[in-house]
């Protein structure tokens, strides 16, 4: 299931463009199809064009995607302050009690997000790598983990469709 990269490759085009599916008269989650079809309705229609999303499920779609989009496409080059308050949302989003992702989660679920988030925010630039070359040291590029992350949230939906409105500290 590559989640995320489906929704790159085939809907990257209308980030740009004006005819980019975006409402926000929405104030529930569509389940449609499978988990992926689900993530691409977040995505078409909770995601603006630019900047930040009114929901919490469309601001976690959001994130997966540009922390995806960075390591996948650059190498995690381009990493600043900005990625490392994403990955702090998304501990914040289905870690803690702040929102009430957590809540729904069990204890092996929460532990695999808090890996997975950790995964990400721990790499070694491929411009500082040394001659040892350890694969796990290196941004991680692979879609499972996305796909993981946002599979989590799609569960989220499915027994919780109201959408929640985001709240900006």
């Amino acid at each position: 299931m590559e989640q995320v990269a489906d929704i790159n490759e085939q809907y990257a085009s209308q980030c740009i463009v004006k005819e980019k599916r975006y409402t926000t008269h929405k104030s529930e989650v569509e389940i449609v199809g499978n988990s992926a079809d689900t993530v691409l309705w977040l995505w078409e229609h909770l995601v603006p064009v630019s900047g930040q999303c009114q929901t919490l499920q469309g601001e976690v779609i959001r994130v997966l995607e540009l922390l995806a989009w960075e390591a996948q496409a650059n190498g995690n080059l381009n990493w600043d302050a900005s990625f490392d308050a994403m990955l702090v949302f998304l501990r914040r989003a289905f870690l803690s009690s702040d929102y009430p992702l957590a809540k729904t989660f069990s204890i092996e679920t929460r532990l695999s997000i808090e890996a997975d988030i950790n995964r990400l925010a721990h790499f070694v630039l491929p411009t500082e790598l040394d001659s040892r070359i350890y694969s796990d040291e290196l941004p991680y590029i692979k879609d499972d983990l996305y796909d993981r992350l946002a599979g989590h949230l799609v569960s989220y939906c499915h027994h919780h469709r109201t959408l929640l409105p985001l709240t900006f500290d």
